[in-house]
């Protein structure tokens, strides 16, 4: 994701009262709730700053859309890490930034004791749980608790402290319709080695009396490491009616290159983060409802996939869509902050992921491995930040994904037909010269909707002079309405969020 520049923003303070935005054009009057996106908003202290783009501080953002007007906000998380960087001038090690300051002896009590350092960091996402509580979320052990009134921290929960076993978790859970979470971790001390660990936090009666998301946390399934010396980084899993379907992939957190650099040296995480291309895709089915682990050996080409599209079970196999890179050339390491901000990688390889299918063919009996067919779905444009109609189509047969093009000038926005892929718009922001960040798409359905793709999308674009909310009509991506924040008010990069209604979210809107 390069060539931000200067719209790559360091913020020093948040935007804690809401400003009105100016809209032009129309917002529809169904569109009624409040945006929420989450992302690193801050990245320098003094002469220090965060060295990757996965590093710095926590930032929500929040667009209020009432009766076609919008209302823009932001706050920079008081995490731990946060106030301790603040207080001390030490930034907290992260994905590929490092405390320079601490020393080896440091660094080996924090590996073979129990570590008091809170990783609480929570830059990645922000999710609805029990459709009544806001969570930012990182792939830490720990995640905050946010009052939706003025985006403070009520509460940084510890997944450890609810399933012993549960290292870390994950950004990406999958929301049912009563906001139950779908979601996983690992443990790289198991009885027999590394694990990943899924978790369902139940939602519904019982999530709305549960203090926190973890409360009511049950063990789906534990599936071992396919590797003795470390495990798959993972970022998501897929989802079908009756599967989760957990890639295994060319990234592994290698254990030895984790003390070698991290310990010794004092590198960052993603150093020890390997690419290795030589090593499948191994593809794991667990019934989601039962939790039993399918005994079949599934592997496709070797690739690495931040976020799955969708999947669906199609008769006898399952079709899985993912935004996929070429494990050839990515690396974790390649999202540094000097790369990001510079047009160093523009449209390189290493940063260039497809729309891809793997096609899982459930019915096929061998006890060896059973190879996945993979082709792209569309293979001359990059395609990331992949978005659906979610509340309606996540898991089913569905026909359009959107996405983000941060790969090549312009940036733009993007709708893709998965079964038809010549069916192809793009929304674009901005010039080479005059450039434009738009973010991931956030879908908002028509309540009376006739087709899937009716509805609109809400984009955050950053510009040199006022940022806005970019509305488009998600059929066509024509723009129908934006909204300026105003010019001294600046927004920053964000990675995700979700579009709280006020019909189904009413809580979230205060």
């Amino acid at each position: 994701m390069p060539g931000y520049g200067n719209l790559l923003r360091s913020l020093s303070q948040s935007t804690d009262t809401p400003v009105k935005a100016n809209v032009k054009g129309s917002i529809p009057d169904w569109v009624e709730g409040t945006l929420y996106r989450n992302g690193p908003g801050r990245f320098k202290f003094g002469e220090k700053f965060h060295q990757h783009l996965f590093d710095g501080g926590a930032c929500v953002h929040r667009f209020r859309i009432q009766n076609g007007q919008v209302f823009y906000s932001n706050k920079l998380l008081d995490t731990d890490s946060y106030k301790k960087t603040l207080e001390t001038g030490r930034l907290t090690t992260n994905f590929g930034s490092v405390d320079v300051e601490s020393s080896i002896f440091e660094r080996f009590q924090k590996f073979f004791k129990s570590s008091n350092e809170r990783k609480d960091n929570t830059n990645v996402n922000i999710a609805p749980y029990a459709n009544h509580q806001l969570y930012a979320l990182t792939e830490t052990n720990l995640m905050c608790k946010l009052d939706p009134k003025d985006l403070s921290i009520d509460a940084t929960v510890n997944v450890t402290e609810y399933i012993q076993d549960l290292k870390t978790t994950f950004a990406h859970p999958h929301v049912e319709k009563d906001g139950t979470w779908l979601t996983m971790g690992a443990n790289h001390r198991g009885p027999n080695g590394p694990e990943f660990k899924f978790v369902r936090y139940k939602g519904g009666e019982e999530g709305a009396k549960a203090g926190n998301a973890c409360e009511q946390a049950e063990l789906i399934a534990t599936l071992p490491s396919s590797y003795s010396y470390g495990y798959s980084y993972f970022h998501s899993f897929g989802l079908s009616e009756n599967y989760i379907i957990f890639l295994e992939q060319a990234v592994m957190l290698n254990f030895k290159e984790y003390f070698k650099n991290t310990v010794i040296f004092n590198g960052p995480l993603c150093s020890a983060l390997v690419t290795d291309k030589n090593l499948p895709t191994r593809i794991h089915l667990i019934n989601r409802k039962t939790g039993e682990i399918v005994d079949k050996k599934f592997v496709t080409e070797s690739q690495f996939t931040f976020h799955c599209i969708n999947a669906y079970e199609n008769q006898d196999e399952i079709i899985l869509d993912l935004s996929s890179y070429d494990a050839d050339y990515f690396t974790t390491a390649v999202y540094s902050y000097e790369n990001s901000h510079s047009d160093k990688l523009l449209a390189d390889k290493s940063i260039f992921p497809l729309a891809r299918r793997v096609k899982i063919p459930l019915n096929k009996e061998d006890k060896g491995e059973i190879y996945c067919e993979i082709k792209d779905l569309k293979s001359d444009f990059p395609f990331e930040f992949p978005v659906i109609n979610y509340s309606r189509y996540n898991g089913l047969k569905y026909k359009y994904v959107y996405g983000a093009n941060h790969y090549k000038l312009p940036f733009s926005v993007v709708k893709l037909n998965v079964d038809e892929p010549t069916e192809f718009y793009e929304r674009i922001y901005g010039s080479e010269l005059e450039r434009q960040i738009p973010s991931e798409p956030i879908f908002v359905e028509n309540p009376e909707a006739k087709s899937e793709d009716d509805g609109v999308l809400l984009v955050l674009v950053l510009c040199e002079k006022n940022d806005y909310l970019s509305v488009l009509d998600a059929k066509d991506l024509t723009e129908i309405a934006r909204a300026d924040i105003p010019e001294d008010v600046k927004s920053a990069y964000t990675f995700h969020g979700f579009f709280a209604s006020q019909e189904t979210l009413g809580k979230l809107n205060v």
